[in-house]
């Protein structure tokens, strides 16, 4: 249940995030919102796999798994969204002809995903 701010509002769910959960990664993280949480892995830069070579930056490339199932056309739709994102913050200049993967993985989803 969401408690309701003083004057009628809804309040913002309680966030927080911890770094470095998973070993294999190069970088990861956990982000709680109420009772939502999503794990993510950072890999790369690494080597590029097929044509996705880029030759002034990194390839950026988000996964979203879905609690249970096969990622469908609603994370397809957030995949793009996040990558556009996070290619405004990613200094993929830095490491042209490369690729970066974002993996995220919905651990449990109460409506803040």
């Amino acid at each position: 249940e969401e408690k309701m701010a003083a004057g009628g509002g809804c309040c913002l769910r309680p966030f927080s995030c911890e770094q470095g959960l998973l070993s294999r990664p190069d970088g990861s993280a956990a982000f709680l919102q109420g009772d939502t949480s999503v794990l993510a892995g950072l890999y790369g830069p690494a080597e590029v796999k097929g044509s996705k070579e880029l030759p002034d930056r990194a390839a950026l490339e988000v996964l979203l798994r879905p609690k249970v199932g096969l990622p469908g056309v609603m994370e397809r739709s957030r995949e793009q969204l996040l990558r556009r994102t996070c290619e405004a913050v990613v200094l993929g200049v830095l490491h042209p002809r490369t690729a970066i993967t974002l993996v995220l993985q919905v651990l449990s989803d109460a409506g803040s995903v």
